[in-house]
């Protein structure tokens, strides 16, 4: 599947190549557009829920200069069935689950280069970004479980609480069309501060126990890779 869908990307560049030799960028002061990123571009690669997309929009101050502004949302679920392994049906209880939501928010300067022809634009940037994550785990049990068992359990995961990053940008925009380019994109992690979330545990029987904890620093971090479809209007 993915053999037939790189098969297809590269039939259309290549069309577009042939068709379209003097394609002129839509691109000046003023101009706009609208991006849909796969992998996780920009400030968009958010921490342990691994590379995601994300939806963002420019804006150009002038042919060489722009603001991006970008959203990120990811929520995942899954779910744990109880079994009743008496096989009876006399040990009844109930199913397990686990989520994760993440926002982020990020704002990119970008400076545009010039290229041997018009259709390719190198850019250097840098962003900043804000993100919020959040989990909760509850683990199948049967009813029968003792007091003190764990029932529920927020925080725990890598990531959860407020991360706050300063990035470094490289990438180029190849236009395919005048309104329509493809960007792939590197991102350096230069700074990011994350404010854990307490770490929350419930018990059976048992009051809940929240735990602080304490926050982490990177510095040159590894950063992610990805691609982008920019549709300019």
């Amino acid at each position: 599947m993915k053999q037939a869908v790189t098969f297809i990307i590269a039939v259309i560049l290549l069309s577009s190549l042939a068709l379209a030799q003097d394609v002129q960028p839509a691109v000046k002061a003023g101009a706009k557009s609208i991006n849909f990123t796969f992998g996780g571009l920009g400030t968009f690669g958010l921490g342990a829920a691994g590379v995601n997309a994300g939806i963002s929009g420019s804006y150009f101050m002038n042919q060489d200069a722009a603001l991006r502004v970008g959203l990120q949302v990811y929520s995942s679920s899954t779910k744990t069935p109880w079994n009743d392994f008496s096989g009876n049906g006399t040990n009844p209880g109930s199913d397990g689950s686990t989520s994760l939501f993440g926002l982020g928010v990020g704002v990119d300067y970008l400076a545009y280069m010039n290229a041997m022809t018009p259709r390719v634009r190198p850019y250097l940037g840098a962003g900043v970004s804000v993100i919020m994550q959040s989990s909760d785990s509850k683990p199948a049990l049967a009813n029968s479980s003792a007091n003190g068992t764990t029932t529920e359990t927020k925080g725990a995961t890598a990531g959860d609480g407020l991360t706050f990053g300063v990035a470094g940008i490289l990438g180029a925009e190849f236009f395919i069309y005048s309104e329509i380019s493809v960007s792939a994109e590197y991102q350096l992690n230069l700074f990011s501060l994350t404010s854990s979330a307490d770490l929350v545990t419930s018990r059976k029987g048992q009051s809940s126990v929240t735990a602080k904890q304490g926050s982490a620093t990177t510095i040159l971090g590894f950063g992610s890779a990805g691609a982008t479809l920019h549709i300019y209007f």
